[in-house]
């Protein structure tokens, strides 16, 4: 495994020291993912891994505590160890340096979901005041604020969980002086992250034509919506719509995966009006998924939680069913992996290979460091070349054992 792509402009910014580079590049402003990998290349670089496993981890048991708190049941112990591994971008969620603000994002946005949900039953429950009572709005306010920094998806569930914790407290006359207090964290950090991105000439959401514009059609936001629903809950490898005459199988498992996904919490949300606005607030938390661009990647955010729905129902009343389920979620983890890990040239049944989102050639044709092996990285600005993916940037990366 190696770096590549996406990985080299991370660790140019990191090696030469020039922590605002991929801000004036790309416009991302993730500063969190900027000090992790430099602290571990200052002690060993690989331990980014470690703080991937932490936050996957993390994020996992975060979700399926708030899907309990939510729907007011347990999840079995069958249930937590399918959850455990049950991801089919797991592999690719922990193997690259640029999922480091992707794993923080899932792992702050799952705390924010479970101190939100807590908050509304502790709410309804208990009229009392103080900080046994504000805790939970205050823990949402500062998450909120802090997902401002890691990734552009997430700036929907910044705005929305504050905002609808807010309105709950009001509603309940329930807004104390230290929770209006740490209303300016998220505040002050939408319009710190807002000032920071209009100093950047290309950063544009109007721009329709572009990838990352939103899109002005009711279909592309129908298709977004399914997609990003589709990915964690399909019990199919999605490296399948890479392979001519496996896409069409992924599709067809897809959509039926999300009719009767889509049906449960339906069904649910008639008998149990309560559990209604915190799944709003995570709808509304993949807006940039739905009305910008889906993707297996962003999609990891809310798969915790669409897992941990259907083994709390599933496990309890179908355990058999729910266990194969499981199974083939493990399989289809693995399957990605093993397709993600042998790159473009890998051949499955001699079906011919489509050119689609991580399963591509950027992995083999812009590669720099092998990741095992490579301890520290450093910058040579004289060297003639250019780096690998990104011709702007004059020099090459030193890879330290």
């Amino acid at each position: 495994m190696y770096y590549y792509g996406d990985d080299n402009i991370i660790l140019y910014s990191v090696s030469a020291h020039e922590p605002m580079a991929i801000f004036e590049i790309t416009t991302w402003f993730r500063p969190f993912e900027y000090l992790i990998v430099m602290a571990a290349n200052n002690v060993y670089l690989p331990l980014w891994l470690g703080v991937l496993l932490f936050c996957v981890v993390g994020a996992t048991i975060l979700s399926g505590l708030a899907c309990e708190f939510l729907f007011e049941r347990q999840l079995p112990k069958a249930g937590w160890l399918i959850l455990g591994l049950a991801n089919p971008l797991l592999v690719f969620l922990v193997s690259r340096v640029t999922s480091v603000t992707q794993a923080l994002c899932n792992l702050l946005f799952a705390g924010a979901m479970l101190s939100f949900i807590s908050d509304l039953r502790w709410l309804r429950d208990q009229p009392r005041s103080g900080w046994r009572a504000d805790r939970r709005g205050v823990f949402v306010n500062l998450m909120a604020a802090a997902l401002f920094f890691t990734k552009e998806t997430a700036l929907a569930a910044a705005v929305v969980l504050p905002a609808a914790s807010a309105l709950i407290r009001l509603k309940a006359r329930r807004l104390s002086p230290m929770f209006l207090f740490s209303l300016l964290l998220p505040i002050g950090a939408a319009c710190a992250w807002t000032l920071i991105k209009l100093e950047s000439p290309i950063f544009s959401l109007l721009d329709t034509a572009g990838r990352y514009g939103i899109k002005l059609n009711l279909i592309t936001w129908a298709e977004n919506l399914i997609v990003t629903l589709a990915f964690p809950v399909t019990p199919l490898p999605s490296s399948f719509i890479a392979f001519e005459l496996l896409r069409p199988l992924w599709i067809i498992v897809a959509l039926a995966s999300v009719i009767l996904f889509v049906g449960l919490l339906v069904r649910k949300s008639l008998h149990q009006s309560k559990i209604v606005l915190p799944l709003l607030v995570v709808v509304a938390a993949c807006a940039p998924m739905i009305l910008i661009h889906s993707s297996e990647i962003y999609s990891t955010m809310i798969a915790p939680f669409a897992v941990s729905i259907v083994l709390l129902f599933g496990v309890s009343k179908m355990r058999w069913p729910s266990l194969a389920y499981g199974l083939l979620l493990y399989a289809a983890s693995l399957g990605n992996g093993i397709i993600y890990c042998s790159g473009n040239d890998f051949s499955l049944f001699g079906l011919k290979h489509l050119q689609y989102s991580i399963y591509g050639k950027g992995q083999w044709s812009e590669r720099t460091c092998p990741i095992g092996t490579t301890g520290h990285v450093a910058w040579d600005g004289t060297a003639p070349s250019d780096l690998p993916g990104w011709p702007m940037i004059r020099g090459r990366i030193i890879c330290i054992r």
